[in-house]
Order: structure tokens, then C-alpha cells, then sequence
């Protein structure tokens, strides 16, 4: 089976390595997506590159739209992962961290309704609870519990991305989580935003929800829900 981790930047990677090695290591075919520039590209696609080339992974594609903009390309960013053959689809949480997490997330769910696989997603992190939560699920699916071995070594990754250290410091003590929580990824749940209250990339980006939605809403009528889901979003 082949399985496409969709990302928005080289890094969101360490917050599913554990799962990335397992798929790896049981043989499946692993094919890795990030859809922005991450800012800095020559450098970024680096970092990432050689990351998932430690855990295994050999398959690569860097769509490098711009940082901080993907709900505005989302469909540039579904055109270039359109074509990449997938039996199931892992991506970002729709958790309200980052405003490219949630865009990665309806690219990704998008591709899975189209050709009819599961998708998954994975928390990294939000701003629930202030001043904000790392690995956190916003929703119970499945848990595994992670090797201390497996903890470890997610950890240490971190620190391979020289690029974004002051990021990981902020963000390193949540790495130390020993579940690994995946749920399905709900086309119901991207026709609102992910939680109550301020979401952490208004507070922290300045990125307000209501530009978020003005761009994401054709896209999520087009790709992801019928009709009268948008009549409802429209109401709301």
C-alpha cells in the first residue's frame, strides 16, 4: 500500500515520525508532500530531506508555494498532490495552530474524498488553552503508545532542522508525549473553525479566521462537502 503524508512546512514532519518509521520499516511505499516554501526553501527542503531520508524515506515532493498564504492556493497546492497515488492519506490536525496546518488539512481531505481513501490526521499544535498545547488532540481517535525509544528519537529530530531552533524551543517540551493520537479527518468539522474562542494563528500570525474562511469556503464546496453542508457553513 502507499501512504502520502501531506505537510504545509519541512519540519511538520517530526510530529508524526514515529508513524512515518513504522510505515517504513512494515514496507509500505511512503510518499512525503510539503506544500509551502517554508520560507526559506534551499534550506528548508534540506533539513526535511535529509530527516526523512534517516527515517527511511526515499519518495519527496516539495510543491513550494508561498509561507503563510496556503488557504490562498489551495488549488495550485491540490493540483500538484492531484496526481500522486494513495491508498490512505495522513495530514495535519484542523486544530487552528497554524493557518497552512488547517490549509494542508483541506488539501489533503480534499484528495482523500476524491479518490475515496481514508484520511487521517495528526495534532501538532493549537491554541485552546492558552498560551497553546503541542501534540494535543483536539479529538480522541486512535492511540498508541509510543516506546521511550520512539519518544526519544522524535525528540532529538527536532534539532535537526538548525533553521527553526527558536521555533522547537518553544515546542520541544510537548515532544515528550508517549501516546501518538490519529483520528479521521471529518469533512463536517472543516464547514467551521476548529475550536471556541481565538484560534493560536490569529493571536500569534495575525491571520484572522474570517480571511481564512473567505478563501478556504469555494475550495471546501467544490472538493469536500455537498450542497447543503455549504448552505449550513453560509448560515453560520
Amino acid at each position: 500500500m502507499s501512504k502520502l503524508f501531506v505537510f504545509a512546512h519541512q519540519d511538520d514532519e517530526v510530529a508524526i515520525a514515529p508513524r512515518i518509521a513504522r510505515e517504513v520499516a512494515a514496507g509500505e511505499r511512503v510518499i512525503c508532500v510539503f506544500l509551502t516554501d517554508g520560507g526559506a526553501p534551499a534550506v528548508r527542503d534540506a533539513e526535511s530531506r535529509a530527516v526523512l531520508a534517516e527515517l527511511g524515506v526515499q519518495e519527496v515532493v516539495f510543491v513550494g508555494l508561498r509561507d503563510g498564504t496556503l488557504v490562498e492556493h489551495l488549488d495550485e497546492a491540490y493540483a500538484a498532490v492531484e496526481q500522486i497515488d494513495a491508498d490512505e492519506i495522513v495530514t495535519l490536525a484542523w486544530e487552528g495552530g497554524h493557518q497552512d496546518h488547517d490549509a494542508a488539512h483541506l488539501v489533503a481531505l480534499a484528495l482523500a474524498v476524491a479518490r475515496g481513501v481514508r484520511c487521517v490526521e495528526f495534532p501538532l499544535y493549537h491554541g485552546k488553552r492558552r498560551p497553546y498545547r503541542v501534540l494535543a488532540p483536539l479529538r480522541i481517535g486512535e492511540t498508541r503508545r509510543l516506546s521511550m525509544r520512539e519518544v526519544w528519537r522524535r525528540a532529538m529530530l527536532c534539532w535537526r532542522y538548525p533553521s527553526q531552533r527558536r521555533t522547537w524551543m518553544g515546542l520541544f517540551w510537548g515532544l515528550w508525549r508517549r501516546n501518538e493520537t490519529t483520528c479521521d479527518a471529518s469533512a463536517e468539522r472543516v464547514l467551521h473553525p476548529p475550536h471556541e474562542g481565538s484560534l493560536l494563528y490569529e493571536r500569534r500570525f495575525g491571520f484572522p479566521r474570517e480571511r481564512f474562511f473567505a478563501a478556504a469556503r469555494p475550495f471546501i464546496e467544490r472538493r469536500i462537502v455537498q450542497r447543503p453542508a455549504v448552505d449550513r457553513l453560509a448560515r453560520d
